[in-house]
């Protein structure tokens, strides 16, 4: 496989699925816990203020009666000029739904900014070991299995022997000079591969009657070669998606940082320092909880300052950041699908070679290894209500 970082292999052990899949339930505990208390106290003011327009409407009919039905100018002043401070009170009471709104909204796109954080973590820790992997090598070379390398001393020699009569076999032997120990793991495909076989031929070839159990061997041994190679060519092909899920892993992350710099630095002016000590490197799902909850009341406060400074556009730049959050956490969704429908494509595989008679041990244990993967995956993240939950993340006025 792709060596460059792969972003996520199956677990060490039982213990470490659990811890893990445990950690991001909690971050979504803590995600829920809040959300629920914000959207709490959002309820409550909408109902009080629903009471309270009912109330200031009420009083406007009945001044807008009394001054249909009075003859007196100045009290019709009077009762005009007490119609406009209801109206005033009924917009300062639409005003703070609004800011309500905004808080619960902002507060949403900074929280689930923020659990990005310890999101893509999990991604990243599934490369902390190499189990499912390892096993995938060992399939795809052929010095892993039962006489194969014993009889690759015997070929090697020969190749050796040879070399300076045969164009071919020098260039095997320099190849194999330049990869070194091939039980190491340099892939049985490609040039490489078809050099193998040529030489394997060859050797094959140079063998009379009085060699007939070697002979027999080698034949064999070619066999399990170009099955290996065409397996590798095989698993090839579905792991090029993973260097492409990296690269948009990488980029998801950069852009998750640069809007906690926006959000949390810029606008909300948190010390990134103490917010990684108070919520991204906390293990208290309680105290990560009244964090952010904290947060949440900065957040309200800065959202009623720049509307006091700005009353005219003073949503746009936080409409913009939650847009933007939102948008990422889509994207980290999709990336999340993009994992598990690339794990699929293993059974493909696995179902392809799980009867060949060189390959089929190792590919049970391979088919075990890839269920803990995928099984263990599936119980951290699921995709589809990732994204649902994404798109369904903030309010309406």
């Amino acid at each position: 496989m792709n060596k460059l970082g792969f972003i996520f292999l199956c677990f060490t052990g039982m213990f470490f699925q659990n811890s893990l899949a445990q950690s991001f339930a909690d971050d979504q505990s803590v995600t829920q816990q809040v959300l629920q208390e914000l959207n709490r106290e959002r309820s409550l003011l909408s109902q009080n203020l629903e009471f309270r327009i009912k109330e200031i409407d009420s009083k406007i009919s009945n001044l807008d009666e009394s001054i249909q039905n009075t003859n007196s100018s100045a009290e019709k002043v009077e009762k005009l000029l007490e119609r406009v401070k209801f109206l005033e009170e009924r917009q300062e009471e639409i005003d703070k739904n609004t800011i309500s709104v905004y808080k619960y909204n902002y507060s949403s796109a900074v929280l689930n900014l923020a659990s990005m954080e310890r999101e893509i973590k999990p991604l990243n820790l599934f490369n902390a070991s190499r189990e499912f992997y390892a096993t995938l090598d060992q399939v795809s070379n052929p010095m892993h299995y039962e006489g194969y390398q014993e009889w690759f001393g015997e070929f090697r020699k020969f190749i050796e022997d040879e070399k300076k009569n045969d164009a071919r076999l020098s260039a095997l032997s320099h190849i194999l000079n330049v990869t070194g120990d091939l039980a190491q793991g340099t892939p049985f495909t490609g040039m490489f591969a078809g050099t193998v076989f040529d030489g394997i031929g060859s050797f094959i070839n140079s063998l009379g009657w009085g060699d007939k159990k070697l002979k027999q061997q080698s034949t064999e041994m070619l066999k399990l070669t170009t099955t290996v190679a065409q397996f590798t060519h095989d698993k090839d092909l579905i792991e090029t998606e993973w260097e492409s899920i990296n690269k948009n892993l990488d980029e998801l992350k950069e852009l998750q940082e640069k809007a906690m710099q926006e959000n949390l630095v810029q606008i909300l002016g948190i010390d990134p320092t103490e917010f990684d000590r108070n919520f991204t490197n906390e293990t208290d799902a309680k105290k990560r909880t009244q964090y952010i909850l904290d947060i949440s009341k900065i957040a309200e406060n800065k959202i009623a300052e720049e509307k006091a400074k700005n009353p005219e556009n003073w949503k746009q730049d936080y409409h913009d950041q939650m847009i933007a959050v939102q948008n990422l956490k889509i994207r980290f969704g999709t990336i999340t699908f993009r994992i598990l429908e690339n794990l699929k494509k293993y059974d493909s595989l696995i179902k392809k070679y799980e009867n060949d008679e060189y390959l089929k041990t190792k590919i049970a244990d391979l088919k075990t290894k890839l269920n803990v993967v995928r099984n263990s995956f599936e119980s951290t993240f699921n995709p589809q209500e990732y994204i649902k939950a994404s798109n369904e993340m903030y309010v309406v006025e």
